[in-house]
């Protein structure tokens, strides 16, 4: 479990260290890239935790890891969609830059669901965790829906 966690910190921070050099290149292009890595990898995290729920694997033991990595992602979006990367090839609708306050309530309540997820991973309870999870999918659609274009 220790080794998990140091590999966690690790790849956070190595996350982090990325959206910094990604911002300090002031690529837009690199950004939108960045973006999407980190969509992909919460994305990821919550597909984990459902395989587990739903028995295709049998890692139980995992579920607090995905949903710490998971929240730590979320704490990542204040800050990957600059006003510089409203084009190319990403499915964020403009509404992003022209709604902020309702993009940041969307992602506020992504982060709080994110944490109530990581509460219930940490007592073990599988019937809280599927809950909680049900409530970031919830978060992750009405975010999705209104700031997302459906794919081509």
């Amino acid at each position: 479990m220790l080794r998990f966690r140091r590999i966690l910190t690790v790849g956070v921070l190595a996350a982090a260290l990325l959206a910094t050099a990604a911002q300090a290149t002031g690529d837009p292009d690199e950004a939108i890239k960045y973006r999407q890595m980190v969509m992909s990898s919460i994305g990821d995290h919550i597909g984990a935790i459902v395989a587990v729920l739903k028995g295709k694997v049998a890692h139980k033991s995992h579920i607090l890891g995905h949903a710490r990595a998971m929240q730590a992602a979320s704490l990542m979006l204040d800050d990957i969609f600059p006003p510089d990367s409203d084009f190319g090839l990403t499915r964020a609708k403009p509404e992003i830059w022209q709604q902020p306050e309702k993009f940041k309530a969307g992602v506020k309540t992504f982060q709080d669901a994110a944490v109530v997820l990581v509460q219930a991973a940490e007592s073990g309870d599988m019937g809280a965790i599927g809950a909680a999870l049900n409530g970031v999918g919830n978060a992750c659609g009405g975010c999705h829906k209104p700031f997302r274009a459906p794919k081509e």
